[in-house]
């Protein structure tokens, strides 16, 4: 893969972060109308988490895999990976840059994409040869 390539992959990736945003403050909104907020801001997340590894699996990294439980236990860890850097990283700048949690949590942003693209790249939706494809022919590209 060229690095033009994986730059064109990278901003789908910020693209669907964007996109998933919406998505889970927008049903964590409308949800909160009918429901109490915990129960809302879970729902939210859910759906925010399901659209967040669809889109990521079937146009960012365009896996055709069909293990899927390898590909979601992959995700549980990459997610756990971002929590862990973004938690990491607040604390370190709360400190010694802001005391502004949201300044500190903007600033956290960066490194936990890159942790959590490079985990989905390279673990989540690789193309190991010994997987089965689903539904393809010749002249689907392969990842």
């Amino acid at each position: 893969m060229s690095s033009r390539e994986r730059l064109f992959r990278f901003a789908r990736f910020c693209a669907v972060g964007g996109t998933v945003a919406i998505v889970d403050f927008g049903s964590a909104w409308m949800l909160s109308r009918l429901l109490i907020p915990v129960v809302a801001v879970s729902i939210a997340y859910l759906a925010a988490a399901t659209c967040h590894f669809l889109l990521n699996k079937h146009w960012v990294f365009q896996c055709r895999r069909r293990d899927y439980i390898r590909q979601l236990t992959w995700y549980g860890v990459t997610s756990f990976a971002s929590w862990l850097t973004t938690v990491t990283v607040v604390v370190a700048v709360l400190p010694l840059v802001s005391s502004s949690i949201l300044i500190a949590k903007a600033i956290a942003v960066p490194p936990a994409s890159i942790v959590a693209f490079a985990m989905m790249q390279f673990f989540v939706f690789r193309f190991p040869a010994n997987v089965p494809l689903a539904n393809t022919t010749a002249l689907d590209p392969q990842p």
